[in-house]
């Protein structure tokens, strides 16, 4: 169990660390469209112990010019 949700937290950090990587490039090209910002980037969970549920709120933002869709959300 605690394998599993500890997965879902890895892949949601590879996924907040990608999503900070495409908007730094975004950023250097001009502003126009949408622009992903989440809030914090990162987060440490700290030891869970078998069975025990941990969870932190990411706020994710539109700093860009146009809509932002966010049409998937997947983990593994």
């Amino acid at each position: 169990m605690r394998n599993k949700s500890m997965n879902v937290f890895v892949v949601l950090g590879y996924l907040v660390i990608f999503s900070v990587v495409m908007n730094s490039f975004d950023l250097a090209r001009a502003q126009e469209g949408p622009v992903i910002h989440i809030d914090p980037i990162t987060y440490t969970f700290p030891n869970v112990f078998e069975g025990e549920s941990l969870s932190h709120d990411f706020v994710v933002s539109n700093r860009g010019t146009a809509d932002l869709e966010i049409k998937d959300v997947t983990h593994q």
